[in-house]
């Protein structure tokens, strides 16, 4: 049999940094371990050998007996070490020195760049999703039961962006401040159900 060692470490590291990407790069969020796979365009049998792998690395763990997997604090670590240095090989994934590109919404890529700039226009459809994440939010806001001060932070954000997406030429780098600020804040909201949800959301967004 023909086994291609480096496309199995491949699959993993994606399936590992998909799985950051859905929880937010929280260990409080769960995934289903297929749901995962699908977004990738593996198999579930393949999905099923890669999470199993990846839990017996400690890097991802089980959460319930439906096939709830989530990310764990040593998983979060080789995943962001892996991006912050895409030309080195992790302890478990070679180096990360390609570029895959997914369901990218109002991202940029720049590589090699010297002094360069970029400007970034919203699509309809990105607006309306926008639009769509600001509603829900604003409508679930009270339920995550935030103190006085930080829901008036969320709330500064949300009026932010709701600005912004108004405008005939939002500002990308202002709505993506507010975003990651949602973030910070919805992560804060320990065992939220709804705020794992949101998260998952905004990452996205971000995108």
């Amino acid at each position: 049999m023909d086994i291609n060692i480096q496309e199995i470490r491949r699959k993993r590291f994606q399936y590992l940094q998909k799985l950051y990407e859905l929880s937010g790069g929280t260990e409080l969020a769960s995934i289903n371990f297929q749901q995962i796979g699908d977004e990738l365009g593996f198999s579930h049998p393949e999905a099923d050998n890669i999470s199993e792998f990846l839990v017996g690395e400690r890097l991802v763990a089980y959460v319930s007996l439906g096939g709830e997997i989530g990310i764990t604090h040593q998983g979060i670590i080789e995943v962001e070490a892996a991006l912050s240095k895409p030309d080195e090989p992790t302890t478990y994934f070679p180096p990360v020195n390609y570029i895959h590109v997914e369901q990218m919404i109002s991202s940029q890529i720049q590589q090699g760049t010297n002094q360069s700039s970029q400007v970034l226009t919203y699509s309809a459809n990105d607006i309306e999703a926008m639009t769509k994440f600001v509603d829900n939010l604003k409508g679930q806001l009270l339920e995550l039961k935030l103190d006085a001060e930080t829901q008036s932070e969320a709330q500064s954000d949300i009026e932010t962006i709701e600005i912004q997406i108004k405008s005939h030429r939002p500002k990308h780098t202002i709505i993506k401040e507010c975003l990651l600020s949602l973030r910070r804040i919805l992560e804060g909201a320990a065992g939220s159900a709804i705020s794992a949800l949101l998260v998952q959301q905004i990452v996205a967004l971000l995108k």
